[in-house]
């Protein structure tokens, strides 16, 4: 089995390095914004009521740091008006939420990044509004050019997302509600948006989203959808990706779980590729602000950790690190999982940026990364041989993550960097718990 190279086209802006996530409330603050609610301290627990009050422009100032790390794009969690930390109960889809800034600082930063080849992706919120938003409160009033936006019963309750009270559902059947949502996505277009990345899209109604790109073909900025997906993937029809976590799990099992051996490990994530089509734009997530982030997953095994995020750059599709997942910060699932971007890093953080840098430089440099099918040439309990290449550019890639030596029957003598960037000369063995690489080409 084997992945073909793609070929290069208007989706490079996504392949063309990692993408960054940030939960906008947690990573940085400038304080020139004013606040207009009571903060925590920066590094306070986070819980699923506080405020951190990172903004827009907080991020706009760590532009070059993402940079350096060769990110390819941004992936805002929701960045419109709402009440909560998390956005996603929005009040008003035309508005940036004033505790992160203003329509005028996303146009600022998305011009910005732009300059630095690098992309801003939103999260839009279509299948569920907040109880907050005006249109939502007309419809429940009784308001007649409003009540079929949502789904109000006589009793005056309405459905919802998930059973959440505060989250009504939008009713993704009536053509208004698809007519309002390309609205949507035709004014944040002007500000330079890139692309977006929808929430639980699988709860649209049939047609909705195929519609939805009907009204919106023209505009560049809706040329990547991604939807929101866990194991379960055949509802994106109408998208460019998915959220992929299946290639994030398989990664934890083989280098940590042991749950999967090499044939499992590299196989599956072949045949998710192969099932998709375009694997190279599919992202693939270690963690998110939906999960335990990977370092505790990997329950304090740096080792773990390391092979992991290596492994994370150098499989097929376009890696996602949450927002210090590069440092390898620790937390439990949400709320934990969303703390705050360190302002000050301690040696443990300044160690795991050290090692987690040039991994992220070179996926965002190679093309046998970007563009690259993927070869496997020999697998063995827990070690794998395989190779990823464009045209003539290749990267070969061994690696062994059991507790034992392995001999190869492949010949892998010869120079290798190791998972520190380290050059070692190997004969025909690969020891347990490493990984290696080397460019060809």
């Amino acid at each position: 089995m084997k992945l073909n190279q793609v070929k290069a086209d208007h989706l490079d802006f996504v392949r063309s390095g990692s993408i960054y996530q940030i939960f906008p409330d947690r990573f940085a603050r400038d304080e020139s914004v004013p606040a207009d609610r009571p903060l925590v301290p920066w590094n306070s627990d986070p819980t699923p009521q506080n405020f951190f009050g990172g903004n827009l422009r907080g991020v706009q100032g760590k532009l070059d740091f993402l940079a350096s790390l060769n990110v390819g794009n941004i992936y805002f969690n929701p960045i419109f008006d709402a009440p909560s930390n998390h956005r996603y109960d929005t009040r008003n889809y035309f508005e940036v939420e004033p505790l992160i800034g203003s329509n005028d600082d996303l146009r600022s930063l998305t011009s910005a990044a732009r300059e630095r080849s690098i992309g801003v992706i939103v999260d839009g919120v279509f299948n569920h509004s907040g109880r907050e938003m005006p249109e939502f409160l007309a419809a429940k009033a009784g308001d007649p050019d409003w009540s079929d936006f949502f789904t109000v019963y006589p009793d005056g309750s309405y459905q919802t997302f998930g059973g959440t009270e505060f989250m009504p559902k939008f009713n993704t059947a009536n053509p208004a509600v698809v007519d309002y949502f390309a609205r949507v996505i035709r004014h944040w277009h002007d500000f330079g948006v890139a692309g977006w990345r929808l929430d639980v899209p699988y709860k649209f109604a049939d047609g909705f989203m195929h519609a939805l790109r009907e009204k919106t073909r023209d505009l560049s900025s809706a040329q990547y959808f991604v939807g929101e997906a866990w194991n379960e993937w055949s509802f994106a029809t109408d998208f460019e990706a998915v959220q992929n976590y299946r290639t994030g799990n398989r990664i934890l099992d083989y280098v940590h779980k042991h749950s999967a051996d090499s044939e499992d490990f590299i196989l599956d994530i072949m045949r998710w590729g192969q099932s998709w089509g375009d694997f190279s734009v599919l992202p693939h997530f270690i963690d998110s602000h939906d999960t335990q982030r990977f370092a505790t997953s990997c329950e304090g095994r740096q080792d773990s950790w390391q092979l992991g995020f290596a492994l994370h750059m150098l499989v097929p599709g376009v890696p996602v690190v949450f927002a210090g997942t590069e440092l390898a910060i620790e937390g439990a699932n949400d709320p934990g999982c969303r703390s705050s971007y360190p302002t000050q890093l301690n040696a443990e953080q300044e160690a795991a940026l050290e090692f987690s840098t040039p991994w992220m430089r070179l996926r965002g440099s190679s093309r046998a990364l970007t563009h690259g099918g993927l070869e496997v040439h020999e697998l063995k309990n827990h070690a794998i041989l395989f190779e990823r290449r464009f045209d003539n550019q290749a990267v070969e890639v061994l690696v062994n993550t059991g507790y034992r030596d392995e001999l190869m029957l492949a010949n892998i003598a010869g120079e290798w960097l190791d998972l520190h960037q380290r050059s070692v000369q190997l004969t025909d063995t690969v020891p347990q718990r490493s990984l290696f690489y080397r460019l060809v080409g």
